[in-house]
């Protein structure tokens, strides 16, 4: 199992959920892996690439054979790509190795430069996740039904989010997450890393830590075509436009 890599140029991109029936990320991410792979950039998918808790496996084996075609004539020219799982495809967890033209891990602590960077999907931060997860199981079967019925329903769901988060009392990390997720990546930064990078929470944004590091989400290519950018390094949070 592959969990400590050295890379000087990687791109994070986070929650494609291809199978999910709201989801259109193919659309963007191909375009986006190619031109990553031509600019020598590593890869790493961090969690809730594919939609295996709401999704059937017709839907999934429709939208993903261009995707792996694709990172796989992308591993043929030697760049690395890494698969971290999340809590929407933890069966992955059951195939913890290196596929061929993917290595699946849990997480992955990056090298890059002279810094130290995590990289996780975040799942076990949730505190709903953590503390009723046979409670949120169900509840993520009921919003892929809801899903199918009336996708409008994720973009609501996230605008409750980021109204919420304005509303806490304790207002730090990223806009729309709930404060455990920040909590969670200054403990890992006073374990010795530079920066954090999560997904799962679909909101993407930076938030500076007290100790000089910093937390990063590239948030969902089912909203947005955010992704982190580690660099000799740096690590950014940047947007990608087809040109």
């Amino acid at each position: 199992m592959i969990t400590i890599i050295k890379s000087e140029s990687l791109v994070v991109i986070s929650d494609l959920h291809l199978g999910n029936p709201f989801s259109e990320a193919k659309k963007e991410v191909i375009p986006f892996l190619k031109w990553a792979s031509s600019k020598g950039y590593d890869i790493c998918i961090n969690g809730d690439g594919l939609e295996i808790a709401q999704s059937s496996f017709n839907k999934i084996a429709f939208d993903v054979p261009e995707l792996f075609r694709t990172l796989g004539d992308i591993r043929k020219k030697g760049h690395e790509i890494y698969y971290v799982t999340g809590n929407h495809d933890i069966a992955l967890e059951h195939f913890l190795e290196d596929w061929g033209m993917m290595k699946v891990s849990p997480f992955l602590n990056v090298h890059s430069g002279k810094a130290r960077i995590r990289v996780e999907h975040g799942h076990i931060y949730d505190p709903f996740f953590v503390k009723h997860p046979r409670l949120y199981e169900v509840l993520t079967h009921l919003a892929g039904f809801l899903l199918k019925v009336q996708p409008k329903v994720y973009k609501l769901w996230i605008g409750f989010e980021k109204w919420q988060s304005r509303l806490r009392a304790k207002r730090t990390g990223i806009l729309g997450e709930h404060p455990s997720f920040k909590d969670a990546a200054e403990e890992l930064c006073r374990r010795g890393f530079d920066a954090v990078v999560f997904g799962h929470t679909h909101h993407p944004g930076v938030s500076d830590l007290e100790n000089g590091g910093k937390y990063l989400n590239p948030g969902s290519w089912m909203l947005s075509t955010h992704y982190v950018l580690i660099e000799k390094g740096q690590v950014e949070l940047k947007e990608w436009k087809k040109t």
